[in-house]
């Protein structure tokens, strides 16, 4: 496979998750994740999500925060994916979060390490990249 045809693939899986995210389906949202997955952060290192149903609760407890802050929809504003090999590669998002009148909520930018498996692209890993930094690559945001 090429390195167009693996960030086309992966540019189509980022935007699914967002996608089932949006639609808070549970089920299509927590197949996109390896499991175990992780998340890293400076503040607190590598906190682990061992299993599907951990994830749920997770999801649940997220989406129940960002609706309670007038949460609507989130937009993806920049894609950028680095293929590593044909089932490894890095993925850094820019991503607005709307609330309910439109108006802007929040803008994110993430960094994800993911794999390919039999099936399909899973999230193995996920930062958090807070301004002023800009993440791997140093893409403007």
């Amino acid at each position: 496979m090429t390195t167009e045809q693996l960030t086309k693939d992966l540019e189509d899986f980022y935007q699914s998750y967002i996608a089932a995210f949006n639609r808070e389906d549970i089920d299509a949202f927590s197949e996109k994740f390896a499991f175990p997955y992780a998340w890293v952060t400076g503040r607190q290192g590598l906190s682990q999500c061992a299993s599907e149903g951990e994830h749920q609760r997770n999801f649940a407890r997220i989406m129940t925060e960002l609706r309670e802050r007038g949460w609507a929809r989130s937009g993806v504003d920049r894609f950028k994916s680095w293929p590593m090999a044909d089932d490894l590669a890095m993925i850094l998002a820019d991503v607005t979060r709307y609330r309910t009148d439109g108006s802007v909520l929040e803008r994110v930018r993430a960094c994800y390490t993911v794999r390919r498996d039999a099936s399909s692209w899973k999230i193995v890993t996920l930062s958090e990249i807070r301004p002023p930094f800009l993440g791997p690559g140093d893409v403007p945001r």
